[in-house]
């Protein structure tokens, strides 16, 4: 039997697995490995043959298992789309609940939410699970200062925060800590490990969701083989999904359209993350532009952890946290009039040499930017 407090860490709908593991799985499984350094950790997840690197913590599956696990933890933290059950399980089971959770926004424009019967009562799925979350929480992690500043006005709303809580902190630290979006320890380990591979020179790392612009990147691309520039890019993330299946269609028929099949690349078979970070590492930049949209001024694309670990730069939009992040960091080039023109002309820019590497930023290693609430963890949970 451990005497170290035990921390849940519920996975909900995403996966660990190698070969399907997105941003926000990555990111939980990432928190989870650090906490795993100080707590005896336990991680609710769908089994898999290719979980990935949890670092100490242990998998339980859910079900009888999960319950259990929930009925001897200390602690339970939730992430995006949690299980609505197991939230209950743990009110019931009167335990710490910690949450780091958005408000569903991007679930608005899913194509399997607006081509469903009921639109409405589809969404109402993930908004009702965010509510009942906000409402039982007692400690939430933000991913940036604009999430925080939502996240406050939501709380007070909500009738979550009283003039205690004010008196108590001015900052409401007590009830919210802001851990950027980083790396583990663990992961920059394995970033180190892989030896760089070329798939392109230009990378879209992240999914292709119907609020990005992955087309542009293409007509891009076309105009550089019209200058005469040699360059080449990539879709990581091709593998289709209910909610990506149209807007990779789209993708592929602009490519196919523009004969530019010798120069750009849609990997459609699930990636690994040790391949992952093999591609990422010889690419000479990143590539991320979305709509100007709500979802894209209140969260932060989990993909610039590319950009902090490996130290290649990123091509992003302004619409939104993301862009003036990139900005007021110098990660990359932030294109204030996004279009296939002004995006060729960075490309073409990194090309040359005149976009400098922003190099590994150690600051946003989890190890680092968790201690805060690691130490009111400590004191929650040891009565310290």
């Amino acid at each position: 039997m451990t005497d170290q407090p035990i921390v849940v860490v519920d996975a909900g709908s995403y996966s660990l697995s190698e070969t399907s593991i997105a941003g926000a799985g990555q990111r939980l499984a990432e928190i989870a490995q650090v906490l795993s350094r100080r707590y005896t950790v336990r991680v609710i997840t769908s089994s898999a043959s290719d979980t990935v690197d949890l670092g100490a913590a242990e998998e339980v599956p859910p079900g009888e298992e999960a319950a259990r696990a929930i009925a001897t933890a200390d602690a339970v933290m939730f992430f995006d789309t949690p299980d609505r059950d197991r939230i209950e399980l743990a009110v019931a089971h009167r335990k710490l609940i910690i949450g780091e959770c958005r408000a569903p926004i991007e679930h608005m424009s899913y194509p399997s939410v607006l081509a469903s019967a009921d639109p409405i009562g589809e969404h109402q799925r993930f908004l009702g699970t965010y509510r009942r979350l906000l409402q039982v929480t007692h400690h939430f992690l933000c991913r940036s200062q604009v999430e925080r500043a939502a996240l406050l006005s939501t709380l007070c709303a909500f009738g979550r925060t009283t003039p205690a809580d004010i008196a108590r902190s001015w900052t409401l630290d007590h009830l919210i800590t802001t851990v950027p979006v980083g790396f583990s320890r663990l992961g920059l380990e394995a970033a180190d490990a892989a030896e760089p591979v070329h798939m392109a020179d230009f990378l879209w790392t992240g999914g292709i969701w119907a609020f990005f612009e992955p087309v542009m990147l293409v007509e891009a691309m076309k105009i550089l083989r019209d200058r005469g520039v040699d360059a080449s890019a990539a879709f990581l993330h091709a593998a289709p999904t209910e909610d990506t299946r149209t807007t990779i269609v789209e993708v592929g028929t602009a490519i196919d359209h523009l004969g530019l099949g010798d120069r750009i690349h849609l990997h459609t078979k699930p990636l690994a993350l040790s391949e992952r970070d093999q591609y990422v590492k010889a690419a000479q930049a990143y590539v991320c532009i979305a709509r100007p949209g709500a979802e894209n001024e209140t969260g932060t694309r989990l993909r610039l952890r590319d950009t902090w670990l490996h130290g290649i730069p990123t091509i992003i939009d302004p619409h939104g946290i993301s862009g003036d992040l990139v900005a007021r960091e110098n990660l990359g080039v932030v294109l204030r009039e996004p279009s296939a023109d002004s995006l060729a002309d960075a490309l073409q820019q990194v090309k040359s040499g005149a976009v400098g590497r922003p190099g590994r930023r150690m600051e946003r290693l989890y190890e680092n930017s968790m201690a805060t609430f690691m130490d009111w963890l400590d004191k929650e949970l040891r009565g310290g």
